[in-house]
């Protein structure tokens, strides 16, 4: 999506983005203290770094990182009479086999309404620059580990045991801004961010 070659030099290098809210820094950690009980008695083959933790708004692929100025450009105007909103995290959940989930997920609570507007005007925002939405759904949740590797079937009825421990998932935090992240492959943390874009509080 979006790649063009560089004149003169072959293929531009991409640069793989998306958008994405993070999660505080206080619930970055409370996460991450719950995530590191959790894979005592979860086997999965990675877990989210600490400071990766984020929902994605819209995920833009590998783009020409010529383009990315205009596309800060249009993402400062999608959000221009937003305002900050609370979220919070509900129990976890996984995606894929129930006997050998790929992803195992938080979910998300509070003010969704302002999250799914946010999501939208981003979609709408990026469009005339050649980027599509998924066909799938909207479903903001926050990722905490992928692949289950264990020698036993998945028990999807300990995150329910677990929930009743879990404080992380009964904080919740201000959203006052969002990011624009880069990928970068086998680095931790993987996300690097290109631009911070903030929320006006008026």
């Amino acid at each position: 999506m979006n790649d063009k070659p560089a004149a003169g030099t072959g293929e531009a290098v991409s640069e793989r983005l998306f958008t994405a809210v993070r999660l505080s820094p206080e619930l970055r950690g409370a996460v991450g203290g719950m995530c590191r009980s959790l894979s005592r008695e979860l086997s999965f083959a990675k877990w989210t770094h600490e400071e990766d933790y984020h929902i994605t708004l819209q995920f833009l692929g590998d783009t020409d990182p010529r383009s990315i100025p205009d596309l800060v450009s249009v993402l400062k105007g999608a959000a221009a009479d937003c305002r900050p909103f609370t979220l919070s995290l509900q129990e976890t959940g996984i995606f894929g086999p129930p006997a050998a989930p790929r992803v195992l997920w938080a979910g998300v609570g509070g003010e969704t309404d302002r999250l799914q507007e946010l999501h939208s005007r981003i979609v709408a925002a990026t469009l005339p620059l050649g980027f599509r939405a998924e066909e799938r759904a909207y479903k903001p949740h926050v990722t905490l580990a992928r692949k289950y590797r264990g020698e036993r079937a998945f028990d999807p009825g300990y995150l329910h045991a677990f929930k009743q421990e879990a404080d992380a998932l009964d904080m919740s935090w201000r959203v006052e801004e969002w990011v624009l992240f880069v990928t970068r492959m086998h680095k931790k943390p993987m996300y690097e961010i290109v631009e911070t874009l903030t929320i006006s509080k008026k």
